[in-house]
């Protein structure tokens, strides 16, 4: 067991990024549904990087006495099966700040082409003074990321997906759950036959 996909976290701060510029390049700072989805990201990473951390804290031992410490067999299943739900989520996410360009744009090649180069230079500068080489070169990366073949690969790095739910069930005791509704309700037990 690892804790759970956290190798995610590092590839979402370039998602995000490459969001963020995109959005920077646009103009679009101010636009409130994207800086909703940007906050969204970050929620998602940061909940993944957490349960990544609660796995590797609340590690152990094992066996005692050995010096190798596995992470915490409930959280690390249940960082991986929320960073892979989380993953996807800011792909979406990422595709729909970088538009239809993440999929159709040109090659960078273009930009050599002296026949295109004025129209790419003209069409995908988006009005900044950023290079256009440099904004095509974002929205590739983000090709890269949410077009890509990362979500079928986060879904089955380290494993299936169906594989942390049965170890879900192998490990989760509702005992502490149900103690605390029978309190909080004060239930009378029941009768012993």
């Amino acid at each position: 067991m690892t804790c759970g996909g956290t190798c995610k976290v590092g590839f979402m701060n370039q998602i995000i990024g490459a969001a963020r510029l995109i959005q920077e390049y646009k103009g679009l700072e101010k636009t409130p549904h994207i800086n909703e989805q940007l906050a969204e990201m970050v929620v998602l990473r940061e909940t993944g990087r957490a349960c990544g951390l609660a796995a590797a804290q609340k590690g152990v031992e094992e066996p005692p006495g050995s010096g190798v410490f596995l992470p915490d067999e409930l959280m690390g299943n249940v960082a991986k099966l929320n960073i892979c739900n989380a993953f996807w989520r800011v792909m979406a996410l990422a595709g729909d700040i970088g538009g239809g360009l993440v999929v159709t744009m040109p090659s960078l090649k273009e930009l050599k082409n002296p026949e295109v180069k004025g129209y790419v230079e003209e069409f995908y500068s988006f009005g900044s003074d950023e290079p256009t080489e440099n904004i095509m070169k974002v929205h590739k990366a983000l090709q890269h990321w949410a077009a890509g073949l990362h979500g079928v690969g986060t879904w089955h790095g380290a494993g299936p997906v169906m594989a942390q739910k049965i170890m879900l069930q192998r490990i989760v005791n509702y005992d502490h759950e149900k103690e605390l509704v029978k309190r909080t309700l004060n239930l009378k037990e029941k009768k012993k036959k």
